[in-house]
């Protein structure tokens, strides 16, 4: 099955997105993307090819430099790319497989102190390997993808009752009972990625249940997915995990953001963003709400989550943000995802 096919299949489970919503104001194609690209270069690279989370410590993640390679290839920036790439082999990739750990804490010894791995960061990775491969007609990049993809769905992959899940990581989301998952980390975009590039029937399925996951875990008076779900190994249950907090914030606003990005997000689905975002506008987005209090951030959302909630559904004349002013890197990344995902879509 081709990705065309793919897609067709997920038409029939009503997952092609909905058209862009009435208003909304575009950015302004592959330009866009290099010169928000530029942006945050300057503000969250490294000369040694690291991207730093300003809003944690200053500290490194296997899912910063997945988005910092993504946004080199889509901005057709190799020498960043390749610092990138560089670094984050010399410092995350592991021995024994093709994955990274998560985390890299500057001035700590060790500086990677925890190698688990995080399932988001390997496949973003793997989608920028795979991305500027093609671009820079780089056989070794795409074959590196492959690698990963490969290991992702030996390793990170679990089958729970009648779902094939994606495992957050390799370590700490599995007991006898229940398995935790993140519907933020089935980045769809890559998931397609991994399908096209090995052909493995695997990844229809992974997918496949991801949708299916991400159709019933809505939770609270808005019917939203939580950054943690929990998946009963003896009934199948779906409930907000233990141990998380039961909110539908930083985690899971990327799951919409996913699904518009590979044409995936359902009419039924970005209705009921729509109706979420538009219930507190534009200029009082939450930064979180808990789903089972209805309680709200006691703050408003940064312009990432604006950005995501105007491509999702949130009916605005308003141009979408630029990381001129954006309050740290993640608030950054999800505005310059948006972009690329707006420029892949008037590529067509």
């Amino acid at each position: 099955m081709g990705r065309r096919a793919m897609l067709a299949a997920f038409v029939a489970m009503g997952g092609m997105s909905m058209p862009p919503v009435a208003g909304f104001a575009a950015p302004a194609g592959a330009d866009g993307v290099a010169r928000q690209w530029a942006v945050f270069r300057k503000k969250y690279f490294r000369p040694d090819g690291r991207i730093v989370d300003t809003g944690n410590n200053r500290e490194s993640h296997s899912e910063g430099q997945g988005y910092g390679m993504l946004f080199a290839a889509a901005a057709n920036d190799l020498p960043t790319f390749e610092a990138m790439w560089s670094w984050t082999q010399a410092n995350l990739r592991h021995t024994k497989d093709s994955l990274f750990s998560w985390r890299f804490l500057p001035g700590h010894v060790p500086a990677v102190p925890d190698t688990n791995n995080a399932t988001d960061g390997d496949l973003l990775i793997a989608l920028a390997l795979a991305k500027g491969g093609r671009r820079w007609q780089r056989h070794d990049l795409v074959q590196a993808a492959v690698e990963i993809y490969r290991d992702v769905l030996r390793l990170m992959t679990l089958q729970v009752g009648s779902y094939r899940v994606l495992l957050p990581g390799a370590q700490g989301f599995v007991n006898p009972d229940a398995v935790t998952v993140n519907l933020s980390y089935y980045v769809m975009p890559s998931l397609l990625q991994a399908f096209e590039l090995t052909a493995d029937p695997a990844w229809h399925t992974v997918m496949q249940d991801g949708m299916r996951l991400i159709m019933q875990a809505r939770f609270g008076q808005w019917g939203l997915p939580p950054d943690w779900l929990s998946i009963d190994r003896h009934t199948q249950a779906l409930s907000i995990a233990k141990g998380w907090a039961p909110r539908f914030s930083y985690d899971a606003i990327r799951v919409p953001l996913y699904l518009y990005w590979a044409h995936m997000l359902t009419p039924d689905l970005q209705a009921g963003y729509a109706r979420f975002w538009t219930h507190f506008g534009a200029d009082a987005l939450p930064g979180w709400i808990d789903l089972t209090t209805g309680a709200r951030s006691p703050y408003n959302a940064p312009p990432g989550y604006l950005a995501v909630a105007q491509c999702t559904g949130l009916a605005s004349s308003a141009k979408l943000p630029t990381l001129d002013h954006a309050p740290d890197y993640y608030s950054a990344a999800l505005t310059l995802l948006v972009y690329i995902a707006r420029a892949e879509e008037q590529a067509k």
